[in-house]
């Protein structure tokens, strides 16, 4: 009798352990879908011309705070009108977002499985660089990364991994993208028929570039954070040369992304001067082209993180206080990242007057479509 008590008394225990796991992911399901399509964005449909997308992967707000300690300087990104905050989170309840998911929700709207590039369960989704291409806009890609990297991939091409490299590149071939930059020469190199086949001009020297050639590809074998050349550019570099490109182009609209992923890639490697040598990079980028668009009306510049690397803790550190130890892990976190944006519109319709304090990744593109006009 005491043996039957004891096994009715387990198997209530296992049951009620077994609701408790159910209700808890249930409640994190609907707290995340609480989370998503909670803004109307068509009060300020065509109020751009212009949009770049500044993704600085890996970017925390303790990642801007510390670089800001360390360089004793503000951190122009957050001079910009416009900042809150933005859930990154992916389809997966059991780990932080990767890249990929988190890039193609940026680029798409919608939510992904890790490793996903903007491809869900085999069925391709429609990225806001297709948008723009089908209504004659102008499309740059711009990356310190390697071109077919989760994030570049996922505003250019289609993939049911992240991992799968030659269809990646391929697609991007085929994409009709007006501009490529960034790293991986070595894998590019064998595809540089086919890319020329298609339309592009292939070089990997910045020096030889011309504005008025159609579509371009560049391909170094590295993008570094300080004393760039030709050969192995800075990202100020690239984003000048980007928007001088566009600009000469596509006057009348066109959509740029652009990444600095070592920010995530040193703090997978949990050093942190590094990091903010490449976040300040990416910082002098974000400056270079709002210098150069400011006096444009109906242009709009955003900048956001795909996620949080590092779990980096800052507590008002003074530079010389500032060290790796800062780091908690070496992977992701599920923070939600900052994001900053400047607007010049001609529209009396303002961004403050559907944006919220927090987003959503997929809000991002969701922001980008209807700025210019493209649902």
């Amino acid at each position: 009798m005491k043996r039957k008590k004891i096994i009715i008394i387990s198997i209530s225990l296992v049951i009620t352990i077994i609701f408790a796991i159910f209700g808890g992911f249930l409640g994190l399901i609907l707290s995340r879908n609480a989370q998503l399509n909670t803004i109307d964005f068509s009060e300020i449909t065509g109020s751009s011309k212009k949009v770049v997308l500044f993704i600085g992967d890996g970017m925390g707000v303790n990642h801007v705070k510390a670089t800001s300690s360390y360089y004793e300087k503000q951190m122009f990104m957050t001079s910009l009108e416009y900042q809150g905050m933005v859930s990154t989170f992916s389809n997966s309840l059991f780990s932080p977002t990767d890249s990929a998911a988190a890039a193609s929700s940026l680029a798409t709207g919608r939510k992904f499985n890790n490793k996903e590039v903007s491809r869900h369960n085999g069925i391709d989704i429609t990225t806001i660089s297709e948008k723009a291409k089908n209504k004659g806009l102008g499309v740059g890609i711009v990356t310190t990364d390697n071109l077919y990297g989760a994030t570049p991939a996922s505003f250019s091409s289609h993939a049911n991994n992240r991992g799968d490299t030659k269809q990646i590149v391929l697609a991007q071939a085929k994409s009709n993208i007006d501009l490529f930059l960034g790293a991986g020469k070595t894998t590019y190199e064998a595809y540089k028929n086919l890319f020329e086949n298609n339309g592009y001009n292939y070089k990997n020297d910045l020096s030889l570039f011309e504005n008025n050639f159609e579509k371009q590809i560049g391909v170094f074998n590295n993008i570094v954070a300080e004393n760039g050349d030709n050969i192995s550019p800075t990202l100020e570099m690239l984003t000048e040369y980007a928007i001088t490109y566009l600009e000469a182009n596509y006057p009348n609209g066109y959509f740029l992304m652009i990444e600095g992923a070592h920010i995530d890639k040193a703090s997978h490697s949990n050093d942190i001067f590094k990091m903010m040598s490449y976040l300040n990079s990416f910082d002098e980028s974000i400056k270079i082209c709002h210098d150069k668009l400011q006096t444009q009306p109906n242009v709009t510049i955003m900048v956001t993180a795909d996620h949080e690397t590092g779990g980096l803790n800052y507590n008002n550190q003074t530079k010389d206080e500032i060290n790796n130890s800062l780091y908690t892990r070496s992977g992701h976190s599920s923070k939600n990242v900052p994001y900053f944006i400047y607007q010049k519109t001609e529209s009396t319709i303002k961004l403050n007057s559907v944006l919220k304090n927090k987003i959503d990744n997929t809000d991002i593109f969701k922001l980008s479509e209807a700025l210019l006009n493209l649902k």
